[in-house]
């Protein structure tokens, strides 16, 4: 997907393409915006966001404000800031696309034609939008979106691997557990129920309810050490174990203060002391201290 709108971005902004507009479809938490955001990094440009859901026919183009006096008064357009922060080159993602309310759309796809708001001309941006559907309420706009669906990791073990790797690299987890059966059986049972969407958006057909987890609320789950996952919480069982037996404890992802070993206090203030451990890895090192300490003054040892 990365390659794709590199592309699709070289393209446009060298030949003014302004219709149809890139539409990224896909199951939500599936990175759409992260990896718009991917390319804009690479490009050197900025990413800016819209959610259309949020945005009120009124406010589109901006607010009419009072300017001048007396006799004199009249209303300008102050344009929203959303199109006046705008720089050549500047990526506009717009989220949530097709839960627009129609009279923004009909505004909006004028907007995207000809490249001007209220007789602002906007600079020379590329537009996507993003959404879980492909189900529009006018024929015209379908006809004005290119649809592309998000990789389906069902279908592409390269994609499985990405996802791997995602979950790893935000966690902090040992390495080999991008490729390890509990990440494989993770993938399978959590995420790739929500990708059924996909065969039912591609058929037109109502989405059914959503399945699964995505791949963020599961990192979320991690995050906030309020696992509900039973194969999250195994993936994440089986690298600690790695950890212990590796000694590889920058690695230590732990989800409370049981049984934390009592050398492990001293090991983790030299790992933090030492300067050789990445950020991710210091804040997680930060948190499993924490999370001892929690569990020591919840149950106090007795002192005589």
């Amino acid at each position: 997907m990365l390659e794709k709108i590199l592309k699709l971005y070289v393209m446009a902004m060298e030949t003014g393409c302004t219709s149809p507009l890139p539409h990224l479809f896909g199951p939500p938490g599936t990175g759409k915006s992260t990896v718009v955001k991917q390319a804009a990094d690479l490009l050197g440009v900025q990413m800016h966001t819209i959610n259309l859901s949020r945005v009120s026919p009124l406010e589109l183009e901006g607010v009419q404000m009072p300017h001048g006096t007396e006799e004199a008064m009249k209303l300008r357009l102050l344009h929203a800031t959303f199109w006046t922060q705008l720089n050549e080159g500047d990526i506009l993602l717009f989220d949530e696309f097709l839960r627009a309310f129609p009279e923004v759309m009909n505004g909006l796809l004028d907007i995207i034609t000809a490249r001007q708001v209220g007789g602002l001309q906007l600079p020379s941006v590329f537009f996507l939008a993003a959404s879980n559907s492909v189900i529009a309420y006018d024929k015209a706009l379908e006809d004005r979106l290119l649809h592309l669906p998000v990789p389906d990791p069902r279908k592409s073990k390269q994609e499985r691997e990405h996802i791997g790797r995602l979950i790893v690299s935000a966690l902090g987890l040992l390495p080999v557990m991008a490729t390890s059966t509990e990440m494989d059986a993770l993938i399978s049972a959590e995420i790739l129920p929500m990708y059924q969407l996909l065969d039912h958006l591609k058929k037109r057909s109502a989405p059914p309810i959503l399945e699964g987890s995505s791949v963020r609320r599961l990192i979320g789950q991690a995050e906030l050490r309020e696992v509900q996952s039973s194969a999250l919480r195994e993936l994440i069982d089986v690298n600690n174990m790695l950890v212990k037996s590796d000694h590889k404890w920058q690695y230590l992802f732990l989800l409370d203060g049981k049984n934390v070993q009592p050398t492990y206090r001293q090991i983790a203030e030299d790992l933090l002391a030492s300067g050789k451990v990445t950020p991710l890895q210091a804040r997680n090192i930060r948190l499993n201290l924490q999370l001892a300490e929690l569990e020591e003054s919840r149950h106090p040892t007795d002192k005589e």
